[in-house]
């Protein structure tokens, strides 16, 4: 792909553009002054604005997805030109690191991007544990007293700031499995102050059936919480949590629960 010399692009870099007309799809631009572009078949930029925009950095890390942390970015628009739909090449520290779309921004909106994989986070997600117990379900009667099959399951994850530099905001998704069958019961025992019953689309608390239904946020300890995430993050039984790392130092995460049968009824965790 050709593109304009350097000198042009200096020079076309001090002018100063301006929006010419706006639509709901379209916009047209004035840049002030001349601009040599050869007029063949192929793609030739144009610098028509040179913005710096203010971004938010978040952390995100979905274990059962993948052992990596992902950096992204909230950038706001807050010039008063409007971002057209398109790829864009995104740059790090002067890194090429990936290729994304942008879509539609006006001014003051925002939009996200991702940064990659940011490997100065280390992450640690070993296989969850499991205990099998029996224990005999409390009645009011003899023949109501029926025994349980008890699995309880212990899950810890591990994520080490390897940089020089807090992490001020890192966001890590699980999950929680959550029974649709009323002879299956599961008793959330970490996070505490989650109550399984309480997630958003519970049958058992309409309230909270909105698929962006804000839960309030639980302490966990210093710079850490978490809380059921809204429905249209991961679904029912999703846990978010929400931690603040210092310079090469650790936070540890720990879910854990327990799903109680009766005996010999086959169940599955998916």
């Amino acid at each position: 792909m050709a593109s304009v010399s350097s000198d042009s692009v200096r020079l076309m870099v001090a002018r100063k553009a301006y929006v010419a007309t706006t639509g709901v799809l379209s916009a047209t631009f004035g840049i002030p002054g001349r601009s040599d572009i050869p007029s063949d078949e192929g793609s030739h930029k144009v610098v028509v604005a040179v913005l710096d925009l203010e971004a938010d950095l978040e952390w995100i890390y979905v274990p059962r997805e993948k052992e990596s942390v992902f950096l992204t970015c909230k950038v706001v628009n807050s010039s008063e030109f409007t971002l057209l739909p398109g790829e864009a090449s995104v740059f790090m520290d002067d890194n090429f690191v990936s290729k994304g779309q942008i879509e539609h921004v006006s001014p003051n909106d925002s939009f996200k991007t991702s940064l990659g994989v940011d490997s100065s986070l280390r992450v640690t997600y070993p296989s969850a544990k499991t205990l099998n117990r029996t224990a005999t379900q409390s009645g009011f009667s003899f023949i109501a007293r029926e025994k349980q099959s008890i699995a309880a399951q212990f899950q810890r994850i591990t994520i080490r700031n390897s940089r020089l530099t807090s992490v001020s905001d890192l966001r890590v998704i699980d999950h929680l499995p959550v029974s649709t069958d009323a002879g299956l019961k599961v008793n959330v025992i970490t996070p505490s102050g989650l109550d399984v019953y309480q997630t958003p689309g519970s049958t058992t608390n309409p309230d909270l059936e909105g698929k962006s239904k804000e839960m309030p946020w639980t302490s966990v300890r210093k710079g850490v919480k978490a809380r059921w995430a809204p429905l249209d993050v991961g679904g029912e039984g999703t846990v978010e949590w929400r931690c603040e790392i210092g310079p090469s130092e650790e936070v540890e995460l720990e879910i854990a629960w327990e799903v109680s049968a009766p005996v010999g009824r086959q169940w599955q965790n998916i």
